[in-house]
């Protein structure tokens, strides 16, 4: 009887090692067959207009009275100073006042048309971070082979190529087959009006649009291990954005004599409970065409692994959890990100709240996991509410199979040699989730290769990667 339960285990385990083998051998790779068409040298010219581009501050704030229009206006100005064959040749169109859409009429009515959007806007300089930059922010500042400033990854150099390509491209007097738009919203670090008023122009209009392409993931090098080959990630969902506020309201009085429990202490139980209970960790479609296109290129016991995920998705789930980022691919995150209490250091305080901001996956609705935190906080003294304003519902999954993912693919390879293409979930918000009624197929990519300070102190790109972004586009606007 043993021998025979030996041999029948021995059999199972052979016939497990023959699946995941077979399994392996059949992951096959799925990139395009493209031939790479190396990118020439940036003229000095764009370079110029790039610089000049992040000497315009173009910061928005949260606090409108904060912002300075005439900044606004000056970098219209400077566009048209610039490009002046697009101003000629395009319709231009004010939109929300300050957000921009051009029409590049394209030769075949039929055609569905295109979109490709950046944003003018940047953050703002943190106070009292002024000096820890190793140059001054707006200055456009080449240095060490990169192009430092405020904005310059996030999100001029798509702007700024998009426009050097376009003017390239009308002065060898190229027509479009479809019709273009130019997309460049105003607002989008502080929610995007100005990008949603002109989707909802579009939509007025009924236009249907073939591509939405938007900025979004990048080409890497370093931040997938055991890859050898650079990758350009391509967004093809966003997670949707939603913040609740935790509030508790209990008689205070004075220090010297705190009851067992305070405000603070039922708001922070609550917090550590939401925070100690994560949500179920999935492989979205994004994900899945992630490990489709990946999985293939990887070394053999990492593409076997890829290779067979209904055996080893726990395996998978905890390399991805042990990073912020990562872990944030595969699952629904929390993130406690103000608390107020408290008036004076000597009153027990009668209020307390705390702001919790989701990441929500695709799938995952915002309403099922209000439910699920009240029920993880279990304490009717704590009131669970909507933050009012910002708050969107994942978005639509592009299909990789489609028009749009294609066209993006095909020019990435004809752009970047050796770079391949993978789908990715996009954990951040850009403007193109405005687009969803428009198109259904909506691009998250910004052709440009491992930018440095996003949002943060000595933002930077590689003149590299504006060399690159410049042939991407204008690969990109031919193929269309």
């Amino acid at each position: 009887m043993i021998k025979k339960i030996l041999l029948g285990l021995l059999f199972a385990l052979l016939a497990l090692v023959a699946v995941l083998l077979i399994n392996t051998f059949r992951f096959s790779s799925i990139q395009q067959k493209v031939a790479a068409l190396p990118a020439p040298e940036v003229a000095e010219q764009a370079l110029d207009h790039f610089k000049g581009a992040v000497n315009i501050k173009t910061v928005s704030y949260l606090d409108a009275s904060k912002i300075d229009t005439t900044q606004f206006i000056a970098f219209h100005q400077y566009l048209e100073k610039t490009y002046p064959l697009v101003h000629a040749q395009l319709k231009v169109e004010k939109v929300a006042r300050f957000s921009l859409l051009y029409t590049w009429e394209g030769k075949n009515p039929q055609l569905k048309p295109s979109v490709l959007m950046a944003h003018q806007d940047v953050v703002p300089i943190e106070e009292g971070t002024e000096k820890m930059w190793t140059v001054d922010p707006f200055a456009g500042t080449v240095k060490d082979n990169f192009i430092w400033g405020r904005g310059t990854a996030d999100d001029k150099i798509n702007l700024i190529s998009i426009m050097e390509s376009v003017e390239k491209l009308l002065a060898a007097g190229f027509k479009p087959e479809r019709t273009v738009y130019l997309a460049f919203g105003h607002d989008e670090e502080i929610g995007g009006k100005g990008a949603e008023a002109i989707a909802t122009l579009m939509k007025e209009r009924k236009i249907q649009v073939d591509l939405v392409l938007d900025e979004g993931g990048v080409i890497t090098k370093e931040k997938i291990p055991n890859l050898a080959k650079p990758v350009a990630l391509l967004g093809t969902a966003e997670k949707g954005y939603m913040s609740l506020i935790l509030s508790v309201e209990k008689s205070g009085g004075h220090s010297s004599m705190p009851e067992k429990e305070t405000s603070i202490d039922i708001l922070t139980k609550a917090i550590v409970k939401v925070r100690a209970k994560p949500f179920d960790a999935k492989f979205t479609t994004p994900m899945q065409g992630f490990i489709r296109a990946v999985g293939p290129e990887l070394p053999f016991l990492q593409k076997m692994v890829f290779a067979n995920t209904w055996l080893f998705k726990g395996v998978l789930v905890g390399i991805y959890e042990k990073t912020g980022p990562g872990n944030a691919m595969v699952r629904t995150t929390a993130a406690p990100t103000i608390i107020n209490a408290g008036i004076k250091d000597n009153v027990i305080p009668t209020m307390a709240s705390a702001y919790i901001n989701f990441r929500l996956l695709p799938g995952d609705k915002g309403a099922d996991i209000r439910e699920k935190v009240i029920a993880l906080i279990d304490d009717p003294r704590v009131k669970v509410e909507y933050k009012n304003g910002f708050f969107t519902e994942a978005s639509g999954v592009t299909d990789e199979a489609g028009s749009g993912f294609q066209q993006v693919a095909g020019a990435i390879r004809k752009a970047y040699p050796e770079t391949l293409v993978s789908p990715f979930l996009m954990i951040g918000a850009t403007d193109s989730r405005k687009f969803d009624e428009v198109s259904s197929n909506i691009i998250k990519f910004s052709p440009m290769v491992d930018p440095i300070g996003f949002h943060g102190i000595d933002e930077r790109v590689s003149v590299e990667s504006f060399k690159t972004s410049l042939w991407f586009y204008e690969q990109l606007i031919r193929g269309l």
